[in-house]
């Protein structure tokens, strides 16, 4: 593989000289059951001062996103920034060859860990080589995530430490010549929106066991035998037959015995459960998307509420793109400099991802109405209305303006139009005088 820059020549690999993931120790992440005091220690640990320690709060993330809730919403909105195509711009004419970079695979991974960083707090990313795969013919893009674990952005510290157990300032990113080559995100105290969401995960969990156990003991019908007094030949039997009938709850009981079965709540026992666990996942979704309509069923008036819930959603999805995209257009455009390739002048933008027709209406009927008042740009609205601007625009336009031209001369004036003896009393009166 070679290094390739825009204009297709080959240069050797500016390679990063000093690789932070082969010089820190890497462990195995450690699985355990959560709950809330898990939680609160997980916030002790990270505020340390002294000893900040970031282990217990990332084997929580871990953790909860095995909840398919937390996953639908954070996974929809993270898809709302990587199905969108990105271009290099420059003078308004895209640049093909650093495209070939901007959609590669690594890239969407990349802009992926990038995303991350508004539910993890912060990202570090060190771009070791940006290479050209002759075989596929696309570019590849070396980079490594650092270990969230191994990064202290704290001020006092700004560090990569070898050992993820004890905060030392072993690799400083920020200075060079590897902070050249790293891409940082994120506020250093900035725990992410995931330490808001992992509480609900885990009353969640805490529910379903509950609903879990609801379920075994009162869900399937109950069982009663009973035996004459005095005979445990018939009562062995009998508990032996319930044994291997099945695992639904029993009791075996002398015919002279009383015996209650009490159900903990009268009526639909079970709609407790289910009400903390909507409940649950609401909050969930009001954390990750703002909003509870565009991931759950409504009632009345849902249609109306679901419009405003989208709105808000898609704030949070230009959001997003503003995010990621300031990054790319700083310190990963600077790497890419750094690998060769001419990038100034240009911009690296995201491209929508489909016609919004609704939208693009009320946009039109806006442009119109102010169009009438003041004169409005024609490059303004061939980008608010998302059409292209032709080649030969300016043919086109004057082409436009004699056609016009033309059409207002073969109008005939208003007055030419109106007939004598349609006038009313007055205006033929007025025209005596005159």
């Amino acid at each position: 593989m070679v290094n390739k820059n825009t204009q297709g020549i080959q240069q050797p690999s500016n390679k990063s000289p000093n690789v932070v993931v082969q010089n820190i120790t890497i462990k195995q992440g450690y699985r355990k059951s959560q709950d809330i005091d898990s939680w609160r220690n997980a916030i002790k640990a990270f505020e340390n001062i002294t000893n900040p320690s970031r282990i217990k709060l990332y084997e929580l993330y871990n953790d909860i996103l095995l909840d398919a809730h937390l996953e639908a919403t954070w996974g929809k909105r993270q898809d709302a920034i990587t199905n969108r195509e990105i271009v290099f711009v420059r003078e308004g004419k895209e640049d093909k060859e650093i495209n070939k970079i901007l959609n590669s695979p690594d890239m969407r991974n990349l802009i992926t860990d990038l995303h991350d960083t508004i539910a993890w707090g912060f990202t570090l990313i060190q771009v070791n080589s940006i290479l050209y795969d002759e075989y596929e013919e696309r570019y590849v893009i070396d980079y490594d995530l650092i270990p969230r674990v191994h990064v202290h952005p704290e001020d006092n510290f700004e560090c990569v430490s070898k050992d993820q157990g004890q905060a030392t300032r072993d690799i400083l990113f920020k200075e060079p010549p590897i902070s050249r080559y790293m891409i940082w995100a994120g506020k250093p105290k900035d725990m992410g929106l995931f330490i808001k969401a992992a509480q609900y995960v885990i009353y969640k969990r805490g529910d379903f066991g509950d609903w879990a156990q609801f379920a075994e003991l009162f869900g399937m019908p109950f069982r009663e035998a009973r035996y004459d007094d005095y005979d445990d030949a018939t009562r062995i039997a009998l508990e032996q037959a319930m044994i291997n009938y099945g695992g639904a709850a029993y009791a075996v009981l002398p015919k002279g015995a009383d015996f209650k079965l009490h159900d903990s709540v009268k009526g639909t026992a079970s709609d407790l459960y289910k009400q903390l666990l909507d409940a649950c996942n609401a909050e969930i979704s009001k954390c990750i998307l703002g909003n509870t309509l565009t991931t759950e069923q409504g009632s009345n008036g849902a249609r109306s509420l679901g419009e405003v819930h989208q709105s808000a959603e898609e704030q949070k999805h230009l959001s997003d793109l503003k995010f990621v995209g300031d990054i790319l257009n700083t310190k990963f455009k600077a790497i890419l400099k750094l690998f060769g390739f001419n990038v100034s002048g240009g911009d690296i933008v995201f491209k929508g991802t489909g016609t919004d027709w609704d939208n693009l209406l009320k946009k039109w009927q806006v442009i119109d109405g102010v169009a009438k008042r003041v004169p409005v740009s024609d490059d303004y609205i061939y980008e608010e209305m998302e059409i292209p601007k032709p080649e030969n625009y300016l043919d086109l336009k004057s082409k436009q303006e004699e056609q016009q031209m033309g059409a207002n001369l073969a109008i005939p004036e208003v007055a030419e139009l109106v007939d004598p003896q349609n006038k009313n009393l007055i205006t033929r009166i007025k025209d005596f005088f005159v």
